[in-house]
């Protein structure tokens, strides 16, 4: 139930250009969200990155929210997460985010990568080196340490 959770508010702060807040009082759900940053820049398919982490009935979950830029070229469905040989808990999803106007989208889902406390100290002295994949195509992407130290502890 708290992936579910966290995956729909995910969503709700997928979009946002800056970083904030996430509350969900009937849920007893509090969090906060970070900047969207590119994480890949492949040839046909530009790749966001933003974290999430909540809090509900005092355990924590983070995870890094991975959308892309719409192209017209495809959805990316991508299924997989590695690093360095070692699969990572991803979340695959082909759903649009909230980037809707005027009839025109500019983000879709790819899924979520949810961040074990050793991945999060990882990456927040390294930083996030993965590779996704998945019918749709391989991508590398790479997310940078100073995205992980804004969210507190």
């Amino acid at each position: 139930m708290r992936v579910i959770v966290l995956f729909l508010l995910t969503f709700l702060a997928a979009c946002a250009p800056q970083q904030g807040q996430l509350v969900a009082p009937d849920l007893g759900i509090s969090g906060q969200f970070t900047r969207q940053v590119v994480i890949s820049d492949d040839a046909h398919h530009v790749l966001t990155g933003h974290l999430v982490q909540t809090t509900q009935n005092g355990v924590r979950t983070r995870a890094l929210v991975i959308g892309q830029r719409f192209d017209g070229v495809h959805r990316l469905r991508m299924t997989q997460a590695w690093m360095n040989g070692t699969t990572l808990p991803f979340s695959g999803t082909t759903r649009r985010l909230d980037g809707c106007t005027h009839g025109h989208c500019r983000d879709n889902a790819v899924g979520m990568i949810l961040l074990s406390d050793q991945l999060f100290s990882h990456a927040r002295a390294h930083g996030l080196a993965a590779r996704l994949t998945g019918p749709s195509d391989n991508i590398d992407i790479r997310v940078p340490a100073s995205l992980f130290p804004t969210l507190p502890e």
